[in-house]
């Protein structure tokens, strides 16, 4: 099952955007059931994965308090996790933490303020946007369909469709000086 909007493909896009090649070690935050983690070891990486429900292949972990060190990886990817903790500016730190300076993070989820509020809240973690691009009508028609078929909660009261944007990006740690 796609446990994001374009599956497999929309996490190739992120790679190929961030132009990563192995062997990086690469981390999945939020990795689910492992369907990332799996890709990214058929195609020669070095991933890892960590998620508060693991499936295969993944580790139990938290996206706020992740078991590894500072440093420990290459890349990290996240998708339609980060907003899920509650904390997504805190979410975008511990990742940025974890990457190597020149690291990318492979990112894409609701961003409530859209493009303005990611490209601050990365700076804010150390992280600076290589790319920022919107697929948010392709997000929508997802979390329709899983309405529909009961695989989502609808949206919290008071939430405004105006506020929010599906954004995926590169976002690249900043160099220590």
């Amino acid at each position: 099952m796609e446990r994001h909007p374009g599956g497999a493909e929309a996490t190739l896009r992120l790679v190929r955007l961030a132009g990563l090649e192995p062997p990086y070690r690469i981390i999945d935050l939020g990795a689910g059931s492992g369907e990332g983690v799996r890709l990214l070891r058929s195609l020669g990486f070095e991933a890892a994965g960590i998620d508060l429900e693991p499936g295969a292949d993944v580790e139990r972990g938290d996206i706020l308090a992740p078991p590894y060190g500072a440093a420990s990886f290459d890349a990290a990817l996240s998708q339609c996790a980060f907003y899920l903790t509650g904390a997504p500016e805190a979410a975008l730190c511990r990742a940025s933490e974890l990457l190597r300076p020149g690291g990318r993070l492979l990112f894409s989820d609701i961003c409530r303020g859209g493009e303005p509020w990611l490209r601050a809240a990365a700076r804010d973690a150390g992280l600076e946007p290589g790319f920022v691009g919107d697929d948010t009508g392709n997000w929508k028609s997802y979390y329709i369909n899983a309405l529909w078929r009961g695989e989502a909660v609808p949206p919290p009261e008071g939430a405004r469709q105006a506020d929010f944007r599906y954004l995926y990006a590169v976002l690249i740690k900043k160099e220590v000086l």
